[in-house]
């Protein structure tokens, strides 16, 4: 597996929830998947990882977009690490943060994601004293 391949793995699994796609959501997936994402939850097989999209996706709940800023890869452990900002309406309230992704991949299928939520607080500058 390269970044290339990595990339578009990443890219199918972001756009599938754009897309409500359970076929390219399910495309990607290992069958002992597991994502845990920023707010604590642990989904885990890909069964409970579709009934999990499913729900999810049910209602009004949509993603808006989920957008791709930036992928690195390291080839010897098939893990790639993303930054992204996303867009969702859930349950009729909006929500956008940024975050980042630890992507781990086992036959060039996503094997394990672990999602970062990035809060930017105000920058203070370094200040040096004497």
């Amino acid at each position: 597996m390269n970044r290339d391949q990595a990339t578009q793995i990443i890219r199918q699994y972001f756009e599938s929830w754009v897309k409500k796609d359970m076929e390219m959501f399910r495309s990607v997936l290992h069958d002992k998947a597991i994502v845990r994402e920023c707010n604590g939850t642990v989904i885990e097989g890909r069964d409970e990882l579709t009934n999990w999209f499913t729900q999810w996706n049910g209602n009004d709940n949509k993603v808006e977009y989920w957008t791709i800023k930036s992928v690195g890869f390291d080839e010897v452990v098939n893990t790639a690490f993303v930054e992204w900002i996303f867009k969702c309406v859930y349950d009729a309230q909006e929500y956008e943060w940024e975050g980042s992704s630890i992507v781990y991949f086992r036959n060039s299928l996503l094997y394990e994601l672990n999602e970062y939520e990035m809060k930017r607080e105000k920058f203070y500058p370094y200040r040096k004293t004497i």
